[in-house]
């Protein structure tokens, strides 16, 4: 049987159509009514030629999934700040501050505080920078937030 244009093309728009819903390829395969090798056949090839239209299933897939992934954790974070009445950034950043408290009374006390987190291991400092409790990389300080959950 030869395969015209408008089957190709229907075949082709399937294809795209199961894509940017996030089928797999077997499921697409199965809609069209060919093997799956077959099915990676066409894609191989229109990924080979380019095709803006694979680009753009494949964009709208991700899009998908990202809006997914997402959903999923603005339910958590809202579940979270029921149980603790806190964000859970808040949380991460009273447990920060709670972990490493001994080095930040230190630095507080010291007549040099600068010197004083420049004297600080190199991932303690990358640590506390990370999470909001130093402020910039040449003059660093301890940020006000972090002082009032120390005092």
């Amino acid at each position: 049987m030869i395969n015209t244009s408008s089957e190709n093309e229907a075949k082709r728009q399937t294809l795209l159509e199961g894509i940017s819903q996030n089928l797999n390829y077997t499921e697409i395969a199965a809609q069209l009514g060919v093997r799956r090798g077959d099915l990676l056949r066409d894609l191989r090839a229109m990924r080979h030629s380019r095709d803006t239209g694979l680009r753009d299933a494949q964009r709208t897939a991700q899009a998908q999934v990202s809006a997914e992934k997402q959903v999923v954790s603005i339910r958590r974070d809202e579940r979270f700040h029921a149980m603790t009445g806190m964000t859970l950034q808040e949380k991460t950043f009273q447990n920060m501050v709670h972990y490493y408290k001994a080095e930040i009374t230190a630095i507080l006390r010291s007549s040099d505080p600068e010197n004083a987190i420049r004297r600080l291991p190199q991932s303690t400092r990358r640590t506390l920078m990370h999470n909001g409790i130093l402020t910039k990389r040449n003059r660093p300080q301890i940020t006000a937030q972090a002082r009032s959950q120390i005092v």
